[in-house]
């Protein structure tokens, strides 16, 4: 190794040795899991709303509110990735509500209460 490619290699691990801590610095920074007073507030709103329909099957179980609509998925879906879309009254689609791909619980915020799902 010459003096030249010395040089730029401790340079160059310099800049790394500083910079990637600052990367993952703000990527923790960014991340939801250190604020939990969000959750708590989220939780009561979510109390507060008052469940206008809801519906089980062996697969999922669906509760409409006023403001959203809660998904409990069940069981995994043969599909990676499913669509949840909004039905008007004749069974069309009308909006994209959201995306459901492992078990687990799913929240989506709607400003009107759909036909369906």
């Amino acid at each position: 190794m010459t003096s030249g490619l010395r040089k730029a290699h401790k340079y160059i691990w310099l800049i790394l040795v500083i910079i990637i801590p600052i990367v993952i610095l703000f990527s923790i920074k960014d991340l939801a899991i250190f604020s939990s007073e969000n959750d708590e507030v989220s939780q009561i709103k979510y109390s507060e709303n008052k469940k206008i329909v809801s519906f089980e099957n062996d697969i999922v179980r669906a509760s409409f509110s006023e403001n959203q609509i809660k998904i409990i998925l069940k069981t995994t879906l043969k599909n990676p990735s499913s669509v949840v879309y909004a039905i008007d009254a004749k069974g069309n689609k009308s909006l994209v509500i959201g995306q459901l791909t492992t078990a687990g619980i799913y929240t989506f915020k709607s400003n009107a209460s759909p036909k369906g799902i």
